[in-house]
């Protein structure tokens, strides 16, 4: 199962944002290319940034990388809520194996601040390693 290995990364990191227990939480997800305006104060991004390959055993096709979510809350609430939105978001991601095979590690949140697109937004950069072994 070595072919599609992307698309499996992908389609692991993707079911997250469709499960029923993410859409309990009222946090909309896009693309981190989506130029649009969100109906909603807080809101995240998603991007899967691949950056190596992985041997196992011999097989160097694997890969490993990072998914970035960006997190957006409004400006002025401080970082108690990309805190709690990171929290939110290790339950999901943190140390997790998904069903295509891609494993995840332990996460980090990086501080950006005001958004410069939209001042009125806060952001956070939510950040945990994967890989893939096929």
């Amino acid at each position: 199962m070595a072919e599609n290995k992307y698309k499996r990364v992908r389609l692991d990191i993707e079911s997250v944002f469709s499960s029923a227990a993410w859409k309990a939480e009222s946090i909309p997800a896009y693309p981190a290319n989506y130029e649009g305006d969100s109906k909603s104060k807080t809101f995240v991004k998603l991007e899967i940034l691949p950056s190596s390959q992985v041997e196992f055993y011999g097989n160097f096709d694997g890969v490993s990388g990072q998914v970035i979510i960006q997190i957006y809350v409004p400006a002025g609430m401080g970082m108690i809520a990309l805190m709690d939105n990171a929290d939110t978001l290790d339950t999901y991601f943190k140390s997790k194996t998904f069903a295509n095979g891609t494993s995840t590690d332990s996460s980090t949140l990086n501080i950006i601040g005001k958004d410069s697109a939209n001042p009125a937004l806060f952001r956070g950069d939510y950040t945990v390693n994967f890989t893939l072994f096929n």
